[in-house]
């Protein structure tokens, strides 16, 4: 018998040598980051809406109503959050600037491979003057532009760029302009199927950054709502 086990152990111990280590280790990461995710959503007792046009249209009416803002969106694709910001906020003073490329995602996230999300570099109308498309890379755009957005002035942030790498260099980029009252907007947050993404970055963002913020609202659908403390 313990012959026999013994075979059994090393012929299993032989197929698990031939596969790959990354590929499990990759799995139990983004596991990891899925857990993680799940358990911050259900542990943050703040309101929490259906859908993300819920929330938007909310937060660019009664939420913010007709302050002074700065509006800076990061992911734009088609424009239409960019519009609803617009049309419910409509304080003469008030800037929108919308960050990206028009050309889709630069790597895969997710199952959305390379280049979804494209606009094929045509920019979406723009009718409100307020309004501005910086085009590119943000790790190239935001640090060109960053002088054109007051740091004295309310901020409401909406980051919609998906992977990781983009979302971390948001973040970095606008730390140095972030103060108490800025609001930060997550669109794929709490996203079981890419919980590497826009949350990991965002813990990466906390282990390195003295940064504070008390949690807002909340969307099943992934969003995450956060004013800076």
């Amino acid at each position: 018998m313990k012959s026999l086990l013994k075979k059994v152990f090393y012929s299993f111990s032989f197929f698990l040598s031939k596969i790959p280590t990354s590929k499990p280790s990759l799995f139990f990461i983004k596991l990891g980051y899925a857990i993680r995710s799940e358990a911050m959503y259900h542990k943050t007792d703040v309101r929490a809406f259906k859908d993300r046009d819920e929330m938007h249209y909310y937060l660019s009416g009664e939420f913010s109503g007709s302050q002074k803002i700065q509006f800076l969106e990061f992911g734009v694709y088609r424009g239409q959050t960019f519009d609803v910001w617009m049309t419910n906020n409509r304080n003469d003073q008030s800037r929108f600037f919308g960050f990206d490329t028009f050309t889709g995602l630069p790597e895969s996230w997710g199952r959305w491979e390379k280049g979804s999300f494209s606009m094929e570099g045509k920019l979406p109308n723009l009718i409100d003057s307020r309004g501005t498309f910086i085009v590119g890379l943000i790790q190239d755009t935001l640090p060109r532009n960053i002088g054109k957005i007051d740091p004295s002035e309310k901020k409401i942030i909406l980051i919609d760029v998906d992977i990781y790498s983009a979302t971390l260099v948001t973040l970095v980029g606008l730390f140095p302009i972030l103060k108490k009252g800025d609001i930060i907007i997550f669109d794929d947050f709490f996203t079981i199927m890419v919980a590497d993404h826009e949350f990991k970055a965002f813990l990466d963002f906390l282990a390195t950054f003295p940064f504070t913020y008390t949690p807002l609202f909340k969307c099943r659908t992934g969003h995450f709502v956060i004013e800076v403390a």
